[in-house]
């Protein structure tokens, strides 16, 4: 399933929802930590997709030393979500830490039916309004009615996935207002720690062509009510810091 709201039925009920050391040349930014989750899951708030659908737990751990949530999904699905406000001018660029037990094994994230992940990190975006189509636009009124003002214009999901290729970006499947980003794949890398790095002014900018999208929410879940399996994944470090600058990993 998606961040982006859709029923069984397929009906949109609610959509888009719920460093190193510089040169003395380059002043350090100072990086914007969402969360390096040392205080729990304070300031995020479980959201649950479909009530009939058991929800991922999640719990705060430590793995490795690594603060971080982990997320438990066992034919479920649940979003942990939190507002955030970002200065992409300052700190374009998402660096982020997650693992899991294992990539999911009939998942497929171009079908409705496979859509589920072992790990998703969505970011939520508001877009000006000249770049949404009426229909979109019709769309967001409606989920915002149903499921409050919170929900985004759009979102990029980064995953982990089963079946394609690091790089492969797409549409989700229920809605092309969500873009998918396949950001790890397959087992390879699994039951370990995996540092990530993606520019999101850049991405706002090739998939919702518009340089004044703004970021204002982040969700992280694991994903499995389709696939009916098991999966554990976690989460942790997440920050944003300048385009030439190293990300701020302990």
């Amino acid at each position: 399933m998606t961040y982006p709201l859709v029923s069984r039925t397929g009906l949109a009920v609610a959509i888009f929802g719920c460093l190193a050391m510089a040169s003395p040349a380059v002043p350090r930014t100072a990086p914007n930590f969402i969360s390096d989750f040392k205080q729990g899951t304070a300031g995020w708030t479980v959201v649950r997709i479909d009530k009939k659908v058991p929800a991922t737990q999640f719990r705060a751990v430590v793995i490795d030393g690594i603060h971080s949530i982990e997320a438990r999904a066992d034919k479920s699905m649940a979003l942990l979500t939190k507002m955030v406000s970002v200065d992409l001018a300052r700190t374009p660029v998402l660096c982020w830490r997650w693992r899991v037990s294992g990539a999911l094994k009939t998942a497929d994230i171009s079908r409705k039916t496979g859509d589920d992940q072992a790990a998703r990190l969505y970011i939520g975006l508001k877009l000006p309004a000249a770049s949404l189509s009426l229909g979109t636009r019709a769309k967001l009124a409606l989920a915002r009615a149903r499921g409050g003002d919170t929900v985004p214009d759009g979102t990029l999901n980064y995953v982990w996935d089963n079946r394609f290729p690091v790089g492969t970006i797409r549409p989700n499947v229920y809605t092309s207002q969500a873009r998918v980003v396949v950001q790890e794949t397959g087992n390879a890398n699994a039951g370990r720690w995996v540092s990530e790095r993606r520019d999101i002014a850049a991405d706002i900018i090739s998939q919702f062509k518009t340089q004044s999208g703004r970021v204002v929410s982040i969700a992280l879940s694991s994903d499995t009510d389709n696939s009916g399996e098991s999966v554990t994944a976690a989460f942790a470090e997440i920050h944003m810091v300048g385009r030439d600058e190293a990300c701020r990993f302990s």
